[in-house]
């Protein structure tokens, strides 16, 4: 319940574009090449996550670093993965979340 809704916070904050966000694929097939627009909504799930205390994102990664580690994993590992192909994009945003940046408590 949390992640949904630090996920619409953070997806309240994107402007309405023609990003399809029904899928991973989907929405990496919004995109032609490197744009700043391919990464904003990345930038809000980082910005939600850090400021909800969500997940283990180092506070000296500036969180326009944090979207490109997230967009990156979203172009490379998690479309690779099939697992990812059915998963909404908010399950995959999340899951990009608690791979990149996994939080090793109390060992």
């Amino acid at each position: 319940m949390f992640k949904h809704f630090v996920w619409l916070v953070a997806f309240a904050a994107v402007p309405a574009s023609a990003t399809d966000t029904s899928s991973l694929s989907a929405y990496l097939a919004s995109f032609s090449g490197e744009s700043r627009d391919c990464k904003s909504i990345p930038h809000d799930v980082v910005l939600a996550a850090k400021n909800a205390g969500y997940g283990c994102i180092p506070k000296t990664l500036s969180a326009d670093d944090a979207a490109s580690d997230l967009y990156g994993w979203l172009k490379g590992p998690a479309s690779a993965n099939p697992k990812y192909e059915k998963m909404g994009l908010e399950d995959v945003m999340w899951d990009g979340v608690d791979a990149l940046w996994p939080c090793h408590r109390g060992k």
